[in-house]
């Protein structure tokens, strides 16, 4: 049992705390140590874990023992000091994530921090930095970037498939997830952010280059009386000339499923992510000149598979800079287009237009 990797939870008001407990408790050589709840009312975790997508998991403090196992704590100070975890995900309320990932990162913890994991540069260098410093690896979350599809069609333009990419097109149908403090300004980071890291990291992720201009639009169509867009369109411009553009569809009730997808376009083809007309699971279609092709994805949890990849980080020492930076960039990207539909202006992204200059590939 020595040699166990041992993890633990701060926070119980995110859906994260739920899926991560339960990938945790799953993994090969990883102890889950327990969670927590800093002191949060039941009916508070109660309103903030009352989601469809969470309606087969705990919604309470005794039910989320039961079920995943290890120790319930009041305080983040008392997970760290008694359940001793190398390592720990940040699943607070959004404004939170700066505050107990210093403190885990002094306690001498690894941190994983789940999207949102940051709404402003600074907060995400003062995380990264705080966990350089200390030796321990601080990353942020990237959906995207571990799912089995999003994998297997990123494989497919890194190989050439397509030829290089020039026009690409991201889309999210996602109602807002609003109730308890997520409808708090001061707390939840907002749409932009929450749904961001999904679509405009996979823009980055399939584009194979650098946004340099940002351009959007943002409203509230339906949801009155909240002061969040849940409508929201975003046209970019890469350091390779390629276009892009990215829809939030947040006014949704129900699901509609058409409404999330994505095709990438490149100078010998394109492709995008569908259902297999025969099995109904998700394969990567590719159009080219000799025809289309299907591509069968992997089955894996990505939530799993980025965890696992974190934790391998932390047992080898691996270098997490290359990991921060895309968190960065990612993060440029979002605020630009958030600072673009709230202003009506352009946003020139001088980080990317700089390593467009030098040279710098994507």
């Amino acid at each position: 049992m020595a040699d166990r990797f041992r993890v633990g939870i701060i926070g119980a008001v995110s859906s994260y705390s739920l899926h991560y407990a339960r990938a945790f408790v799953g993994m090969d050589g990883v102890e889950f140590v327990g969670m927590a709840h800093l002191g949060r009312s039941a009916k508070y975790i109660r309103d903030a874990l009352n989601l469809p997508w969470l309606a087969t998991y705990p919604k309470t403090v005794d039910g989320y023992r039961e079920r995943f196992g290890g120790g319930v704590y009041e305080s983040a100070g008392d997970l760290l000091a008694e359940a001793r975890p190398d390592a720990v995900c940040i699943c607070t309320e959004d404004y939170l994530h700066l505050h107990y990932t210093l403190k885990a990162v002094e306690a001498g913890a690894h941190v994983f921090v789940p999207k949102p994991f940051a709404r402003s540069r600074d907060d995400a260098e003062a995380m990264f930095g705080a966990g350089n410093a200390e030796g321990v690896a601080v990353v942020g979350n990237l959906p995207h970037r571990h799912r089995p599809a999003s994998v297997a069609a990123a494989g497919a333009i890194v190989e050439g498939v397509i030829g290089r990419p020039v026009s690409g097109h991201f889309s999210i149908t996602h109602h807002l997830t609003l109730g308890g403090w997520k409808s708090d300004t001061t707390m939840a980071a907002g749409p932009e952010y929450e749904m961001g890291y999904y679509v405009f990291d996979l823009l980055r992720m399939m584009m194979r280059a650098e946004p340099v201009k940002v351009m959007g639009f943002g409203a509230n169509l339906d949801h009155h009386g909240i002061p969040y867009i849940d409508n929201g369109k975003c046209l970019v411009e890469c350091d390779t000339g390629a276009l892009a553009s990215v829809d939030l569809l947040l006014s949704m009730h129900h699901r509609f499923p058409p409404g999330s997808g994505m095709h990438v376009l490149g100078d010998d083809g394109g492709l995008t992510i569908e259902p297999d007309p025969d099995t109904g699971a998700e394969s990567v279609v590719i159009h080219t000149a000799e025809g289309v092709e299907r591509r069968p994805v992997g089955t894996w949890r990505g939530d799993e598979r980025e965890l696992t990849k974190w934790i391998d980080h932390c047992r080898r020492g691996v270098d997490v800079g290359p990991w921060q930076e895309e968190c960065l960039r990612t993060l440029d990207l979002i605020t630009a287009y958030k600072t673009a539909h709230e202003t009506g202006e352009a946003v020139v992204l001088d980080a990317a237009a700089d390593d467009a200059r030098a040279g710098v590939g994507a």
